[in-house]
């Protein structure tokens, strides 16, 4: 991939993370039909969770053009839809009033792309170790 091309890619995955945040109260779920404020609040945070993370790995790939990173990061996305994304539709359905620190904890990590996002040092990192 030409530099050019990283750089258009990159700049397409930062822009449209910014315009998912900046229209991070969107109903998604409206718009296609889905009725039931808890069917709406599931669809929408998944989508949210989904669209984040595609974005961050796109930005992955336009940082680094490895495969190996791309599909570690794949890898770290189905980690996070079982162990952050399902505990925390699970505490919304069964505990629709608790709004502790976990919960706190887990609806930050799952509409904004933190996790992903903390995989570009780390890959970094990795690469310039493994350059050495």
């Amino acid at each position: 991939m030409t530099r050019s091309n990283q750089i258009w890619i990159g700049a397409l995955a930062i822009s449209a993370l910014l315009l998912l945040f900046i229209f991070q109260k969107f109903n998604y779920a409206h718009y296609i039909g889905i009725s039931g404020h808890l069917a709406q609040f599931i669809f929408n945070r998944s989508v949210r969770f989904f669209m984040n993370d595609s974005l961050t790995i796109l930005l992955i790939y336009a940082l680094f053009q490895e495969r190996k990173y791309v599909l570690f990061a794949f890898w770290v996305q189905a980690i996070g839809f079982l162990f952050l994304l399902l505990p925390y539709f699970t505490i919304k359905i069964y505990f629709p009033d608790y709004n502790g620190p976990l919960l706190n904890f887990l609806h930050r990590i799952i509409v904004n792309p933190t996790l992903m996002l903390l995989l570009i040092p780390a890959l970094a990192y990795q690469k310039k170790m493994g350059n050495q």
